[in-house]
């Protein structure tokens, strides 16, 4: 963006249109305080924006809200992570006072996956709407809408300037633009070559209508680029509003609250999820030969496999349950970081609602293991190994986390499970035995939860001394391996699923600095700590 002056009163509703490209969604995102300029300034009445980005409601393109969630509750939820310090009983008014602004009040118990995309938009609003802001972004709100829609959305934001706020909308559609009070034309090269009333702007660039204004202005950019200097005003005396975020243990239990009643509002994909550790344990329990364990001569060999793939289960179920789950709400993740979301609350969250949930997964599935292959010895061995595989579950859940915050979308989640599926299994000791690999992958083994889990396992169901000459020499198992008992393999696998949450959040965090800074060359060196 280059020579931008911009200043937008409360009352007014602006309208910013300009071809593909020209910089519409940089400049509004600026202008909302989610990227900061790489010169001049950005301000909020008298204020700086970076003091004030509560008094600035930002809606920019994607999905942002919950489709499980009634329109009541994504409000609700967006109350309690922007308005934290006021009493329950008043977010809650503000809640039904957005409803009724919206027009949406009959539709406030209805599911948002219900709903036309214009009411969704009108939902994405709401969402910011309930945190009172002064000024209101839209990044083309009305894209994918039918004139219809489109016309319905644009007479709402003009009722929404005419109750006071400042409201700043780029948009392709041209329709509607006689509701505007301003239009600002964006040229080649990310400049506002001009500004006023429709009617201004018409007889500016000699046109009959908008289509024509964007022929006119489709011309390359040929003087040196001029600094940034972007306004977003209100007047003078507004009262601009600081509030302080909410503490890292109330987002948790906000949006730990918000997923699982998103979780529960999907019973097919949870019920699919739940089932399937039954049937692995079945599948399991009747692959090996019945009762193998009791077998003194192939009980240790068979027991190896049978511990290998409880293994196989557990990481299966921890990284497949958490691997899409933070790709799919990407782009509310991004909004709600920039109003004040902490990122470590944001994982903690996901670990306190999936955690549990896998946890009874794998309960199901040594269960069904445990039924089919009783142990060579008190029942009790298989506590330790549902120990094991829990913590082991839990491991590559932190494993799925650190994948999805690392993709950009479900389906590439999906499509990297392998790549990191297949080197927990060959690692873990069972196919190759530790002893047999080369000192690099040895090490590289020591550092994969799967080992530690077969080690546990093994160690919780006594195989080490089973383990005869004859068969180490043949296989190369080693009856040290599982020596360890399940203290060691659990402290283990402990340590390593803090570590991977730890990158998983490094990760994200650059994703996030990455989504509010790719419209630049270089990242400013001042910008908002997004963990904090």
């Amino acid at each position: 963006m280059r020579d931008v002056d911009l200043e937008v009163r409360p009352g007014e509703l602006c309208a910013v249109i300009g071809a593909s490209g020209s910089g519409k969604s940089t400049l509004l995102r600026v202008l909302a305080g989610v990227n900061a300029p790489s010169s001049g300034s950005v301000s909020v009445g008298e204020e700086p924006i970076w003091s004030c980005t509560d008094a600035v409601g930002y809606v920019p393109t994607g999905d942002l809200v919950h489709p499980q969630l009634t329109v009541r509750e994504a409000l609700a939820y967006a109350a309690a992570l922007r308005v934290h310090d006021v009493p329950a009983a008043e977010r809650a008014a503000r809640v039904e006072e957005v409803l009724d602004e919206l027009h949406m009040t009959a539709r406030g118990d209805h599911q948002v996956r219900s709903l036309s995309d214009g009411e969704r938009r009108r939902v994405a609003c709401g969402t910011e709407l309930v945190g009172r802001p002064s000024v209101l972004v839209l990044d083309e709100p009305t894209t994918g809408l039918d004139p219809g829609l489109e016309r319905r959305l644009m007479l709402l934001l003009r009722e929404l300037a005419d109750r006071g706020l400042a409201i700043l909308a780029s948009t392709h559609a041209t329709g509607s633009l006689t509701l505007c009070d301003r239009i600002a034309v964006m040229g080649p090269g990310g400049r506002v070559v001009f500004s006023g009333s429709h009617d201004e702007v018409l007889r500016h660039f000699g046109a009959s209508s908008i289509d024509e204004v964007y022929t006119a202005v489709a011309q390359p950019l040929t003087e040196a680029p001029g600094p940034l200097r972007a306004v977003s005003a209100e007047s003078p005396d507004a009262p601009v509003r600081r509030r302080g975020l909410p503490p890292a243990s109330a987002q948790v239990r906000t949006l730990a609250s918000r997923y699982a009643l998103c979780l529960a509002r999907d019973p097919r994909s949870l019920a699919l999820m739940i089932g399937q550790a039954p049937l692995i344990g079945i599948a399991i329990g009747l692959t090996v030969p019945s009762r193998i364990l009791s077998d003194a001569v192939l009980g240790p060999f068979y027991g190896v496999l049978l511990a290998f793939m409880l293994v196989v289960g557990a990481v299966w179920l921890g990284l497949i349950t958490a691997c899409r789950e933070i790709a799919r709400e990407r782009d509310a993740l991004y909004r709600e970081v920039a109003v004040g979301v902490r990122l470590d609350s944001y994982l903690l969250s996901k670990c306190v609602v999936l955690f549990p949930l896998i946890a009874f997964q794998i309960l199901l599935l040594v269960i069904a293991v445990a039924v089919l292959q009783p142990p060579d010895g008190p029942a009790s061995q298989y506590l330790g190994v549902l120990a094991v595989c829990v913590v082991a579950g839990w491991g590559s859940a932190a494993i799925g986390l650190l994948v999805s915050a690392a993709v950009r979308n479900p389906g590439q989640a999906t499509t990297a499970l392998p790549l990191v599926v297949i080197p927990q299994f060959l690692l873990a000791g069972a196919l190759i035995p530790p002893s047999q690999m080369i000192d690099p992958v040895r090490l590289l083994s020591d550092m994969t939860l799967s080992r530690w889990a077969l080690s546990g396992i093994g160690g919780s169901l006594d195989l080490g001394a089973g383990i005869s000459s004859e068969l180490r020499t043949a296989t190369g198992l080693e009856g040290s391996f599982f020596a360890d008992g399940v203290g060691r393999p659990l402290l283990m696998i402990a340590l390593l699923s803090v570590v991977t949450l730890f990158l998983a959040a490094i990760v994200l965090d650059r994703r996030v600095t990455a989504a509010v800074y790719d419209e630049y060359d270089e990242i400013p060196t001042t910008r908002h700590d997004t963990t904090n």
